[in-house]
């Protein structure tokens, strides 16, 4: 029977767990290309509407010029961590390409998109470790992948790597 050959998706935003489980990925499928994902949120500067008056009633919303900077800035950090996640891996041995996201629903359906247009063999996610209730009120990246990818998930927590 040939080896599996398809590539292996990493969620990463350079945080402690995803950088664990960039790492665990790298141990437990060293042959593995991986596809690092830096998902990047467009429109993010509406959600950070400014006071027009001291009482803070009323907000104005960011000009067109602001809020395509801010969705600028945010592609270019998504790039940028992606690129990090990529040489991270690189360092540890592994082949990487960088894929910064645009998030047009939930980083969790991205990630999934993702793995389907690479036919990827597995998906690889750290988890934070929320607990429960923080889970249910934030939302979980995790949850939703296990529950909703049609590929398998892998879950590193924080020290399993």
């Amino acid at each position: 029977m040939a080896e599996d050959a398809r590539p292996v998706v990493v969620s990463f935003d350079g945080s402690v767990p995803s950088a664990t489980a960039l790492r665990a990925a790298v141990a437990e499928l060293p042959a593995r290309h991986l596809v690092i994902v830096s998902v990047w949120e467009p429109g993010f500067t509406t959600a950070m509407l400014s006071p027009t008056d001291t009482a803070g009633l009323s907000f104005a919303v960011p000009d067109p010029a602001q809020v395509a900077t801010v969705d600028r800035l945010q592609r270019d950090h998504a790039t940028a961590v992606a690129e990090a996640g990529v040489a991270m891996a690189q360092r540890l041995g592994a082949t990487a390409e960088a894929v910064p996201a645009r998030d047009d629903a939930s980083v969790a359906e991205i990630v999934m998109a993702v793995a389907e247009r690479c036919d990827a063999a597995l998906i690889v996610v750290g988890s934070r470790g929320l607990g429960a209730v923080k889970a249910r009120l934030l939302g979980s990246t995790t949850r939703r992948l296990l529950h909703e990818s049609r590929r398998p998930v892998l879950v590193v927590r924080n020290g399993d790597a």
